[in-house]
């Protein structure tokens, strides 16, 4: 009787037991839920966080630059483009001391005549041929001043623009002396631009070396003396230099 006594109370105990377990596990599967409920976003939380940290510890080793700084430095680059521009652009228009007003209006002239609708280059070769022969000390020495080599015809005419009645100098001589009249003119326009070209060339401006002492419209056949003869040469517009 005591040993079925016994049993019934153990198996109370152990049908208790199970139950206070169930209730214990059924507690703690609903924390566990809820913890696992709450865990994805704390975690998102967390990780969301470290990349912000991350982010901002990236961004600060960066070297950036300030929006007013940026538009301060575009302004700087444009300044100093601006500044190299004017530099490259910078030829003096006022001629060496040794030449005279006399010279500049002669050698504008020239120029007018002979390189009139070319670029600025050959205008200023113009002028450095000139100069050349006013300076050679050999074949040319019997011309000192750029008069003396414009109207030069010991051998023979050199500048036939120079010669004529009138001749095609005298009129463009009288345009650079009446300027203003041809204001709006194209005649005004050439003889600015040419005036500029012999301010080029009496300032030291070089196009062709010092060895140039020739041109001509003649290019072609030019072309081939110079080669034959193992001399150089340069074409520029309608005009080879020599």
């Amino acid at each position: 009787m005591k040993k079925f006594f016994y049993k019934v109370i153990m198996i109370a105990v152990v049908v208790l037991a199970a139950a206070t377990g169930f209730v214990c596990l059924s507690g703690n599967a609903q924390v566990s839920a809820a913890k696992t409920a709450e865990t994805p976003v704390t975690s998102l939380d967390k990780v969301i966080n470290k990349l912000k940290k991350k982010s901002k510890a990236y961004v600060s080793k960066l070297k950036t630059v300030p929006d007013d700084k940026k538009e301060d430095d575009g302004k700087n680059e444009n300044n100093n483009n601006n500044e190299k521009d004017e530099k490259e652009d910078d030829t003096p228009l006022t001629w060496n001391e040794n030449f005279t007003e006399a010279d500049l209006r002669l050698m504008s002239a020239i120029i007018y005549c002979e390189a009139a609708d070319m670029s600025e280059d050959a205008g200023i070769a113009v002028g450095n041929v000139i100069l050349n022969r006013m300076r050679d000390t050999k074949d040319w020495k019997h011309v000192n001043t750029i008069k003396e080599v414009v109207y030069d015809n010991k051998w023979c005419v050199q500048f036939t623009p120079a010669y004529g009645n009138p001749s095609a100098l005298e009129k463009a001589l009288a345009i650079y002396d009446n300027l203003d009249d041809y204001e709006g003119e194209w005649q005004y326009r050439q003889m600015q631009k040419n005036i500029i070209e012999a301010k080029k060339a009496l300032s030291g401006v070089k196009v062709v070396p010092d060895s140039y002492m020739f041109f001509n419209g003649h290019i072609e056949s030019s072309k081939k003396k110079c080669e034959k003869e193992g001399k150089s040469y340069i074409v520029i517009d309608h005009h080879i230099y020599f």
